[in-house]
């Protein structure tokens, strides 16, 4: 007993367990963002008292500095009269604690992480690193470790090909593509040539179709017919030529103004022409175009900025360092476009429209009437172009078009770096000072949306709002580090998404324990690989690949594929006589069958078959598509004639096999890239003795019913 005791008081004093620094931007500012915000932000009418928590100023009225027993917060949360109860919100004892040890702390205030440019971080120390592929990998699984998380093994090679080639062409592997991976494993070689496919493309100009509001109508009163399919073939040609982002960015906000600029750069601005438009001869044109600035504003600043910057177009933000002025400030720089007006007469506007040779005469021989049905109707693509005399900007009174009050020069949100002084001002200085390498958020949005595009899930959930009210990061430094290698590669998307998709975090499997599971259901600690639901265009161009019914054109005007009948018509019900000719009228031959992303979009009516997989209607910019699971969706798979000719193409290629199970088989790996397990193999079995009985006289018809069945799997619908 006494040398045990010697021994103790012979020990070095154990230092006390020292408490983990709690971050502002990580831990507060969420807390006082949801709860406080409302009440004590810059919408002060609304507080029971003067109290700001929104800006550190503020704050220090109601913080001492490393005494929270003294804090007149903390006073007022643990009392209960903070948030009222009134608002239906509630602190809970983490919460309070973390309010507790950050004022201990010295109640530090940081800048919103977002605006502040992202710096390399050091990669962080792993203990596992066979496992780590590519750099990204030791910061996920450095959190991992922290966790008491493992990473789960590799996926399965048949798994693994088929979830790259959604991801990279849109559409499932052949079943060469899926023998020759599992043949001799090299996921890199696969990789490149899925990156040199033509069909890389078009997957990723589904994304910036999403982004950039297109549709081949106007969307508004009539919804008249517009080709803009121009522009929507150079989205497809950019990215097939890798064009570096910064220079995509410069050319799709202002190509029109590049020095000599070519028609494909003209064409690329169009971007911003995507906007619906009304032709309607009493609406006030004002108060149109109005709406249409208001619209690229909003969508810039969504697309490049992760902003909800459109909050601030009738008052100051309520959450974030973005007051009105900014607003306009911005709008400036779309201010000064030529808008062609209801009348085609305006002495300032100039050519919006790239005519083919002849049409200028045409054109102007019409009337105004004619010359309108013209122009929202033809072979064109509309592009931007300045006015000869710009306008001015004034900030509007609660955003009304008709309530000018502050002028206002064309200029960027106080809270981000400034321009720097040679650029022009004007969208093509705009375009440049959003791909300043310097700039905090356009890297970062970026690559935040090629993560979301891979792994279902931004590192910022939400994507579209990278603001005080949407969701942190899940792993900051990596998002810095993503960031940091993306403008350093010269802005190379194909680079970016090569390091994703090689990475030991995408090669995971998606089985998951139920441990893991309860820990994490959504998979923030990517501790698995992603499985979700595909978008609707690849749940449909997947079907078709696997029926060998897809025509693989690229480009050209839209397509009018399968549709049920009267859905124009219903929403043209009670409407003026001109909505008779907007009818929809089907194609015939291999229209048909091309990929989805040539599918006509009619705003008031999206296609049926996408909408019902959450496709979005295109009025607006959509930088993250919801994701539901509803009953309606497998009316669609089972019953529209897309899908039950694609499972009557599927089965007419089974049928080419010498025996039953050959031809399960086929039919099985040509939809999931995977061969059946016996047990599978033994439901299809049985499911075709049922339907040969039910089709005695017809066995295409019995084997396109079990075609069906295996192209509705969740399986089948999913990336996995």
């Amino acid at each position: 007993m006494r040398v045990a005791l010697a021994l103790l008081l012979a020990l070095p004093a154990l230092a006390p367990q020292e408490t983990p620094r709690v971050s502002f931007n990580r831990d507060i500012r969420p807390i006082l963002s949801q709860n406080c915000f409302s009440c004590h932000g810059p919408d002060r009418h609304r507080a029971d008292s003067d109290l700001r928590l929104d800006t550190r100023e503020g704050a220090l009225a109601a913080i001492v500095p490393g005494k929270p027993a003294e804090s007149e917060l903390i006073r007022r949360i643990t009392k209960g009269s903070m948030p009222p109860k009134k608002t239906g919100k509630r602190l809970d004892a983490r919460q309070v604690q973390l309010l507790r040890t950050w004022i201990e702390q010295g109640a530090e205030w940081e800048a919103p992480w977002a605006l502040t440019p992202p710096k390399r971080p050091p990669l962080p120390e792993v203990r596992d690193r066979a496992w780590v592929r590519q750099p990204l990998d030791r910061f996920i699984l450095a959190r991992l470790e922290r966790e008491g998380l493992h990473p789960s093994p590799e996926a399965d090679r048949a798994v693994l090909i088929r979830r790259l080639s959604f991801d990279l062409t849109g559409l499932p592997p052949s079943l060469e593509e899926v023998d020759a991976l599992v043949a001799d494993g090299d996921v890199e070689r696969a990789v490149d040539r899925l990156l040199a496919s033509p069909r890389y493309g078009e997957r990723m100009a589904m994304e910036w179709l999403d982004a950039a509001r297109y549709a081949d109508t106007h969307g508004l009163h009539v919804d008249s017919h517009r080709d803009m399919s121009p522009w929507r073939d150079g989205v497809i040609r950019a990215f097939n030529d890798n064009q570096p982002f910064d220079r995509f960015t410069i050319e799709q906000l202002a190509g029109d103004l590049l020095p000599n600029a070519t028609p494909a750069q003209k064409v690329a601005s169009g971007f911003n022409r995507n906007h619906m438009i009304s032709y309607q001869n009493s609406s006030i044109p004002e108060k149109v175009r109005t709406a249409y600035v208001v619209d690229r504003v909003n969508t810039t600043s969504t697309v490049w900025l992760g902003l909800t910057l459109g909050c601030a177009q009738c008052h100051d933000h309520k959450f974030d360092p973005l007051p009105q002025i900014d607003y306009y400030r911005l709008y400036a720089f779309f201010n000064t476009i030529a808008e062609k007006p209801l009348d085609g007469a305006d002495g300032n506007a100039t050519p919006l429209i790239l005519l083919e040779p002849g049409a200028e005469k045409r054109l102007a021989a019409l009337g105004k009437n004619e010359r309108r049905d013209f122009l929202s109707k033809t072979p064109n693509s509309m592009v931007m172009q300045e006015m000869a005399k710009p306008r001015e900007t004034f900030v509007l009174d609660r955003g009304e078009y008709d309530q000018p009050r502050r002028k206002v020069e064309p200029g960027t949100p106080g809270c981000l770096p400034p321009m720097a002084p040679g650029l022009p001002r004007n969208r093509l200085g705009l375009a440049q000072w959003l791909v300043d390498p310097a700039h905090p958020l356009t890297a970062r949005v970026q690559v935040n949306r090629l993560w979301q595009m891979v792994f279902g899930i931004g590192i910022v959930e939400t994507s579209d709002d990278f603001g005080a009210q949407g969701g942190g990061p899940s792993h900051p430094e990596l998002l810095d580090h993503l960031a940091v290698e993306f403008v350093e590669s010269g802005w190379d998307v194909k680079a970016m998404l090569r390091r994703l998709v090689t990475s030991a975090t995408y090669r995971q499997s998606s089985r998951v324990s139920a441990d893991v599971l309860a820990r994490d259901p959504r998979n923030r600690l990517l501790a698995r690989g992603p499985r979700f639901r595909l978008p609707a265009e690849m749940i449909r161009d997947g079907a078709l690949a696997a029926s060998g019914l897809l025509k693989e054109r690229i480009g050209g005007r839209s397509v009018f594929p399968y549709q049920p009948s009267g859905v124009w018509e219903a929403v043209a019900s009670g409407r003026p006589k001109e909505y008779t000719a907007q009818f929809y009228k089907q194609d015939q031959g291999d229209n048909l069958y091309r990929r989805s992303l040539y599918t006509f979009w009619k705003r008031l009516a999206p296609p049926p078959s996408l909408a019902a997989f959450d496709a979005p209607s295109r009025e607006v910019c959509v930088v993250r598509r919801q994701r539901t699971n509803t009953p309606l969706q497998a009316l669609v798979t089972l019953n529209d004639p897309t899908y039950l000719e694609a499972a009557r193409g599927l089965a007419t290629q089974a049928l080419q096999e010498p025996s039953d199970d050959d031809r399960l088989v086929r039919a099985f790996r040509t939809a999931l890239s995977r061969r059946p397990a016996e047990a599978e193999l033994a439901v299809l079995r049985r499911l075709l003795r049922e339907q040969r009985a039910l089709f005695a006289a017809d066995e295409l018809a019995a084997w396109t019913m079990v075609a069906s069945a295996i192209l509705n799997l969740d399986e089948s619908l999913t990336k996995g």
